[in-house]
């Protein structure tokens, strides 16, 4: 009897972990530009980290602020099959809020290019009308409203080409 693997296990595919970052201060939402997009904070998980580990270190990283584990809230899961097909890379990640303080967020450097892109804080009210992924209106609505969720989002040469969130129970 023959053994198959699947793609994962041939290594033909690989699993990216990342985490999607957003603080919340009021009615503001800290949010970064990179290139063409706005976005959440985040990045990928370095070997042997956890999602609540890389949520603290990538926050410091782009934002310039130390925060704790008691800061983050796990909010839900978004899955992005074949995100870099010339990678042959799906991601899997991990999305995070935090409602920042006062002292915090003065604390947090906007209007200013880095290598990551520029800080903003925008309101929720004018998120939506940014120049984001096309997955994330589809999510970001769970996201304002602090609703679990998980999704999966296709994308095929930069463009959304099917998509499924919906809220969870936890």
């Amino acid at each position: 009897m023959s053994q198959s693997t699947n793609s994962y296990e041939s290594a033909a595919q690989k699993v990216i972990p990342a985490v999607l970052l957003y603080a919340f201060y009021d009615d503001e939402l800290l949010m970064i530009h990179k290139k063409d997009y706005w976005n959440g904070l985040g990045g990928k998980l370095n070997k042997g980290e956890s999602g609540i580990e890389a949520a603290i270190r990538e926050f410091h990283e782009e934002a310039g602020l130390k925060t704790q584990i008691a800061d983050w809230k796990w909010l839900g899961q978004l899955y992005f099959p074949d995100f870099k097909s010339h990678k042959h890379e799906d991601w899997w990640v991990t999305v995070f809020v935090a409602q920042l303080s006062f002292e915090q967020r003065k604390k947090i450097k906007t209007d200013v290019q880095t290598a990551e892109g520029t800080l903003h804080w925008v309101p929720q009210s004018n998120i939506l009308d940014l120049n984001l992924w096309e997955g994330d209106s589809d999510f970001l609505p769970y996201v304002f409203k602090k609703i679990p969720f998980e999704g999966t989002l296709f994308y095929s040469n930069g463009k959304c080409i099917r998509k499924k969130v919906s809220s969870i129970s936890i």
